[in-house]
């Protein structure tokens, strides 16, 4: 009864530690060579974010998706966070801009820019924001 006990024991404690190293060291790990930026609308509010790419032989727009959505029910002003992901294609800096418009008025409320540099091996990164 007791090696039972021990041996279901040992076995929990194992597929603990393989949790543990499967969340943080293989899911979590972070793609050197995609930049990912992440940004916040209000559900029903007629503003939305736009990207613009200075110079798109350094850098490309990969996807887009919803990474929270607090908009359950229909909830006007309900946060919604939005991740863009980018990848350098070659070595340079260029100017990610991201403007935030209202697109019933077409115009431009508020604007970001982000820095990038991608080096030859194709890993890309911030250098700054404003």
């Amino acid at each position: 009864m007791k090696i039972k006990i021990l041996i279901g024991v040992i076995v929990l404690f194992v597929l603990c530690i393989l949790f543990v190293v499967v969340k943080f060291f293989v899911l979590d790990k972070k793609n050197p060579k995609e930049l990912e930026l992440t940004y916040k609308i209000n559900a029903g509010i007629p503003f939305r974010w736009e990207y613009e790419i200075e110079d798109e032989s350094v850098v490309s727009f990969v996807k887009s998706y919803v990474i929270k959505d607090e908009n359950k029910g229909g909830i006007v002003g309900a946060p919604v966070y939005t991740k863009y992901v980018f990848k350098g294609l070659k070595e340079g800096e260029t100017t990610i801009i991201f403007k935030y418009v209202n697109f019933t008025e077409g115009r431009v409320d508020r604007v970001e820019k982000h820095k990038v540099k991608v080096l030859e091996n194709g890993n890309i990164s911030l250098v700054s924001a404003k």
